[in-house]
């Protein structure tokens, strides 16, 4: 038999327990207060409507906005340096003032107290406004910042002896040799020591590109899985990589150390109490009672609609470095910026920069004594004698003599004892001890060989914007070869952008001045600065300076050195990342569209910064003088802040308009 044994109730089946609700996190009670405010606020000021027993409600609730403006102000936030701190101490000073001054008034004159509740309420409501409208417009600036740091917290390999060893990217130091596998993300500025790489040179880069043995690369760069491993010498590190220094995760020099707003910064402690002590005397001088200059003196301190100010032109700073960024160009610091905002000239290096730099050989040409006719051989050997004599330069006009040597089977010249006379041309001796010349007019010229007998045929040849190069024997001019090269993709383009921000393109070359004119004229470039040799560009560059202008220079740094080094500002192409690091602006890309947007962009948050400042100015003036003279009441200074707040954030929204939606 079964026994049963009696158990009692059966127990129920046990329910899933649901999860706790999450327990909200002080981020999101910090964030809630600013609304939180701005309705205690309104609410101070509506209450009139509803009847006279709900003013009691008034001087609470303004007291209300007024503590959790000041607690928005001192709460701590991952992006206000000391700088941010500053200015936010300095904003609250009115409030805390305008709150003594109201319970001081609720003892002393409690038939006054109304008014200064309403002013209590509007500067405090009006403060959140402007400080939650800031920080809404901070949001696409602090996502990319975000995103950058990111994107560069990466691990490093190092080469230790025969093999590489991983290490966290702050250790890795200047010097080192980092090893960077396909499909990976470079860690740190540097020089690529391997022979060949293909390689994505920014973060977000639309484009690859080909990075040989000494060529600068920028961390965040990226090695495409079809490439090989890349060995990188390392240039900068840690915090000092180009990318890090225009993403700092509070706001430092970038943003707020440009003149212009170091200026408003340091002014507005000392204008503040300038104001009050102006509204004050006036009111006072009318014979108005106590309550009366205390709160004209409070309205003075509330300097709402210049500091609104000040910050959207700083954010605008801030969104034209993002926008730079995002083009694969970097500023050393804020001076550079504000270097580049300024200038109104910029100084285009031909040769590699609105060029190709990869001319060719169109047209070879013998020249017989007094114009005689020539043979197919003297041509023959016009192109020998040149191809042998720039056997040993590396100048693009001596690859492409030897390229057009090779496409006609044609056997360069045995010379001995070649001489290059940089930018001008070469000297060598032939077989049977005669001199042989090859080079610019000039430089015949200059070595006593007369070039009449070609010269109309030259000048022709120039005025359609070919290079000329002249091949002379003995003392006697035999030939002539001419060059043609190529616009850069986008350099037109480019140009445009430049007249487009009232900013004047020069052309400087090396080129004879009907080629160097022809070319300019293709680019709608007004201003040329022909036959300058390299040795004369920093000369040239510092004369348009010594003229009043802020001349800005583009080109590269192995060619064009010495027109940058003279420059107020240079914008090197390709250097971003590169051992000196001395260039205003780098650039990661070889395009000259981004050049010329290194200067645009600068200059377009220039302008929108000043009219910032310029509205916050004149608001802040016009109510000030309103309230000292009887012609605005004391309400109105933080109405009208929050007014100029909204204009002045919607001013700078689109500063990044000037970035091109395309590459086209």
């Amino acid at each position: 038999d079964t026994t049963s044994v009696a158990t009692g109730p059966a127990a129920p089946a046990s329910e899933p327990k649901r999860p706790a609700p999450p327990k909200p996190s002080p981020a999101r009670l910090l964030a809630l207060a600013p609304p939180l405010g701005i309705a205690a606020g309104f609410l101070a000021v509506a209450v009139a409507l509803a009847g006279e027993p709900a003013l009691a409600a008034r001087l609470p609730l303004a007291i209300v906005a007024a503590l959790v403006a000041i607690a928005n102000g001192l709460a701590p936030s991952e992006r206000r340096g000391r700088a941010g701190l500053v200015a936010r101490l300095v904003a609250l000073v009115p409030i805390v003032a305008t709150l003594a001054a109201t319970l001081a008034v609720r003892v002393l004159a409690p038939s006054r107290v109304d008014l200064f509740a309403v002013f209590l309420a509007l500067t405090s409501g009006a403060e959140l406004v402007a400080a939650l409208l800031l920080s809404r417009a901070r949001r696409d600036v602090d996502a990319s910042r975000a995103g950058v740091r990111k994107a560069l917290a990466v691990g490093a390999r190092v080469v230790r002896g025969d093999r590489s060893e991983p290490i966290p990217v702050t250790k890795v130091r200047p010097g080192d040799v980092v090893v960077v596998e396909p499909g990976e993300v470079v860690p740190v500025d540097g020089v690529v020591a391997s022979k060949k790489a293909e390689i994505v040179p920014w973060l977000d880069s639309p484009v690859v590109v080909d990075k040989r043995e000494g060529d600068a690369v920028v961390a965040g760069a990226s090695v495409t899985a079809t490439s090989a491993p890349v060995r990188i010498t390392a240039t900068f590190t840690g915090s000092d990589r180009a990318w890090l220094r225009a993403s700092p995760s509070m706001p430092g020099d970038i943003e707020v150390a440009a003149p212009m707003l170091a200026l408003a910064g340091r002014i507005a402690g000392p204008a503040g109490a300038g104001a009050a002590a102006v509204a004050a005397a006036a009111v006072y001088a009318s014979n108005a009672s106590w309550p009366d200059v205390l709160l004209s003196a409070c309205a003075g301190a509330v300097l709402l609609a210049t500091r609104a100010a000040t910050s959207a032109a700083a954010l605008a700073h801030a969104r034209g470095h993002v926008a730079a960024q995002r083009r694969g160009i970097v500023y050393k610091d804020a001076t550079a910026f504000d270097v580049a905002a300024r200038a109104d000239v910029a100084v285009v290096c031909s040769r590699g920069t609105v060029l190709l730099g990869e001319p060719e050989i169109v047209a070879v040409e013998a020249v017989g004594p007094g114009g005689s006719r020539t043979s197919p051989e003297d041509t023959t050997r016009v192109l020998a004698l040149a191809s042998g004599a720039e056997m040993g330069s590396t100048h693009p006009f001596a690859n492409a003599v030897l390229r057009a040597a090779r496409a006609r089977e044609v056997k360069p010249e045995s010379v001995r004892s070649a001489i290059g006379h940089s930018g001008l041309g070469v000297t060598a001796l032939v077989g049977n001890g005669e001199r042989v010349v090859v080079g610019s007019r000039a430089f015949l010229l200059q070595e006593k060989i007369s070039v009449a007998v070609a010269d109309a045929r030259i000048s022709e040849l120039e005025a359609q914007g070919r290079s000329v190069l002249l091949v002379a024997v003995a003392e006697k001019l035999v030939g002539l070869l001419a060059l043609q090269d190529g616009l850069r993709p986008g350099a037109r383009a480019a140009i445009h952008r430049l007249h487009d921000a009232d900013i004047e393109p020069v052309l400087l070359s090396g080129e004879a001045r009907d080629t160097c004119e022809s070319l300019a004229r293709s680019l709608d470039i007004d201003h040329v600065r022909p036959e300058v040799l390299p040795a004369d560009r920093g000369a040239e560059v510092r004369a348009l300076a010594d003229g009043g202008h802020v001349v800005a220079a583009v080109g590269h740094p192995s060619t064009d050195d010495g027109a940058l080094g003279a420059a107020d500002v240079a914008v090197a192409m390709s250097a971003a990342g590169s051992a000196p690091g001395e260039w205003g602006v780098a650039l990661a890309s070889d395009d000259v569209r981004d050049a010329a947007l290194a200067l645009a962009i600068p200059r377009a948050c220039r302008e929108r910064s000043r009219t910032a400042l310029a509205i916050g100015a004149g608001a802040q003036a016009l109510a000030t003088l309103g309230v000292a003279f009887g012609v605005l009441p004391a309400a109105s200074v933080p109405v009208l802040g929050a007014v100029v707040a909204v204009v002045v954030v919607a001013l700078v929204r689109d500063v990044t308009a000037v970035t091109p939606a395309s590459r086209g």
